[in-house]
C-alpha cells in the first residue's frame, strides 16, 4: 500500500511540473474543452486516475478524496492549489458536485463572480447528497447578490435579474432547511442591497436567533437606522 501511495504522489507531481507551462492550467477543468490538454498531460492524467482508483477503492472515493483536499486549500487561501486539486477530483469524476462548488467557490474568492456562478449552478444540477443542498443554494444567492451589487448604474436589468436569482436561490435553500442560519444571513445582507429594508431586518433578527456568524460592523445599526421599528 505505501508503493502505491508514492506512485501516487510522484504522478500528481509530474503532472502538475509538466503543467505549470501549459495554457489553462489554473482554469476549472484545465480550460477545456476551450483548451485542449497535449498528449503528454493526458497519458499522466490517465495514468494518476488509474493509481488513484487503485488507493481509494473507486474513482468516486478518489475524487471525494481529492476534492477535499481543494476545499482545505481554499480554506487556507492557496487558491491556484485547490483550482489543481478540483482538477485532479474532476479528472476521477466528473459529476462530483463538489468539484463544481469548489471552481465556484474559488472563482468567487478571485472576484470572477459570473464565472463562479456559471459553476455553482453545474453543482446545484448535479448534487446528490441532500444535506448540502441548502448551504449550496445559500452559496449561490450570495454571489447572485454580490454580482447584482458590482453592476454599474447602466445595468440595472441585469442587477435587478440577479437579484432575483439571488432571492430565489436562498428561499429554495430555507424552504428545505429553515433553520440555516448562514442563509438568514445572507439574505438580509442582500436585501439591504435591494433597499428592502424591513424585509431584510426580519431575516436579520431571523439569523441572530439561530446564532449565524455575526454581521459585518456597523450592518445592524446601518439597517436600524432604515427600520424605525427595528430594535
Amino acid at each position: 500500500m505505501a508503493s502505491v501511495s508514492c506512485a501516487v504522489v510522484f504522478t500528481l507531481w509530474a503532472t502538475l511540473a509538466m503543467a505549470q507551462a501549459q495554457p489553462g492550467e489554473n482554469l476549472p477543468m484545465y480550460g477545456q474543452p476551450g483548451i485542449v490538454r497535449s498528449d503528454a498531460l493526458k497519458k499522466a492524467d490517465a495514468a494518476f486516475a488509474r493509481q488513484a482508483t487503485t488507493k481509494y477503492g473507486s474513482p468516486g472515493a478518489a475524487s471525494r478524496v481529492w476534492a477535499s483536499r481543494g476545499w482545505a486549500s481554499v480554506r487556507g487561501g492557496k487558491l491556484d492549489l485547490a483550482i489543481q486539486q478540483f482538477n485532479q477530483a474532476w479528472l476521477l469524476n466528473s459529476q462530483n458536485y463538489q468539484v463544481f462548488w469548489g471552481f465556484g467557490a474559488v472563482l468567487s474568492e478571485q472576484g470572477r463572480l459570473a464565472e463562479a456562478i456559471e459553476q455553482l449552478e453545474i453543482a446545484n444540477r448535479l448534487i446528490d447528497e441532500p444535506a448540502q443542498k441548502a448551504a449550496l443554494l445559500s452559496d449561490l444567492g450570495s454571489v447572485y447578490s454580490e454580482l447584482a451589487a458590482r453592476l454599474p448604474e447602466d445595468k440595472q436589468l441585469d442587477r435587478a435579474q440577479h437579484f432575483v436569482s439571488a432571492n430565489r436561490r436562498f428561499a429554495e435553500g430555507l424552504e428545505i432547511d429553515p433553520n440555516y442560519a448562514p442563509s438568514w444571513r445572507e439574505w438580509a445582507i442582500s436585501l439591504f442591497r435591494q433597499e428592502r429594508y424591513s424585509e431584510a431586518w426580519i431575516k436579520a433578527k431571523r439569523a441572530i436567533e439561530l446564532k449565524a456568524e455575526p454581521f459585518p460592523a456597523n450592518f445592524l445599526n446601518d439597517l436600524r437606522k432604515k427600520v424605525p421599528e427595528a430594535k
